[in-house]
């Protein structure tokens, strides 16, 4: 580490006076990243360069699909800008392999996830949506099964901070969204105690987020302490093991699939929704949690489609 990269770390008050004029001209000129439902993008404040967003869930709630749902939507928003040679979206997975992830790009409306899991989906059309998805700009960082026996380091922060230099150095795309999935998972290395290696997980994180210039989404797995509720959407202090998560986070969200603990068919009200909602398996409850520098608390009841990767609002789907 020489002279010259510590003194990138210091902001004198007059290069402050033009990086700040700077970072404000780029936010007027950039929408930021949004859910792209009005429901919710009326409230939340879009998702900038160097901001760590955390999805808090218990297992099966919806984590890695709303995670995938937010990749492909950018992604999407990539292709229309004619950015998709120069820009991407990056996922990191500890819990999934490559190719597993990659069923959730592929499900478009023709098949579901479940249907390749089974073997049941055509390999005619498999193939057909494998050629679409490679002009797809999602990049995925992970263990795949198809190199499976060779060597690979470890996927601690400083690991997929260089495998995102090398992406950047070899194809000249640099990531505009990166997606972690989850927290719990990421390895920190010469940290063993789980509860000192999640506490600095966060901070390395949003520590990636900030060098490369982009927001950071994670998931979050909740406590179990969240399904002895009568409504188990998770607060703050449900991250499991490390307060640092709600400390250094800019906005957290808890989702809750009421389908996964109650009745199908039932119904139930929600603290800060209107009216009844009918359990089935597309009803997802989000929460903001918090949201540095604005109002941090808002609950919406929504249609989900984790198989498809659709999110909309709940009134619009429903309505007569």
């Amino acid at each position: 580490m020489t002279r010259d990269n510590f003194r990138t770390l210091i902001h004198t008050p007059a290069e402050l006076a033009t990086e700040y004029v700077a970072w404000a001209e780029r936010i007027k000129a950039d929408p930021g990243i949004q859910f792209g439902v009005q429901a919710i993008d009326k409230y939340v404040i879009p998702m900038r360069p160097g901001e760590l967003v955390s999805i808090i869930a218990r297992p099966g709630h919806g984590k890695t699909s709303l995670l995938a749902y937010f990749a492909r939507e950018h992604a999407k928003r990539i292709i229309a800008a004619g950015n998709a040679e120069r820009e991407a979206v990056v996922y990191v997975t500890w819990e999934q392999s490559a190719e597993e992830l990659e069923a959730f790009f592929q499900a478009d409306g023709q098949h579901s996830i479940s249907d390749i899991a089974w073997g049941h989906a055509d390999m005619e059309t498999i193939k057909r949506q494998a050629m679409k998805r490679a002009s797809v700009p999602i990049w995925i960082i992970g263990h795949g099964i198809g190199r499976a026996g060779i060597r690979v380091p470890r996927m601690t922060p400083d690991a997929i901070l260089a495998a995102i230099e090398t992406m950047e150095e070899d194809f000249h795309v640099k990531p505009v969204l990166m997606l972690f999935d989850y927290m719990q998972l990421i390895p920190v290395a010469n940290i063993q105690d789980r509860v000192q290696r999640v506490t600095e997980v966060p901070i390395r994180v949003k520590e990636l987020a900030l060098r490369i210039g982009c927001p950071a989404l994670v998931g979050v797995q909740a406590s179990r302490d969240v399904d002895r509720r009568q409504e188990k959407i998770p607060g703050l202090a449900d991250a499991q093991w490390a307060s640092s998560i709600e400390q250094t986070s800019d906005k957290v969200f808890g989702l809750w699939r009421p389908i996964i603990t109650e009745e199908a068919g039932g119904t139930l009200s929600i603290e800060g929704t209107p009216g009844m909602h009918t359990i089935d398996e597309q009803l997802l409850i989000v929460r903001m949690l918090k949201q540095r520098g604005e109002r941090g608390r808002k609950t919406w009841a929504m249609y989900f489609h984790p198989a498809y990767l659709k999110l909309a609002e709940l009134e619009r789907i429903r309505r007569p």
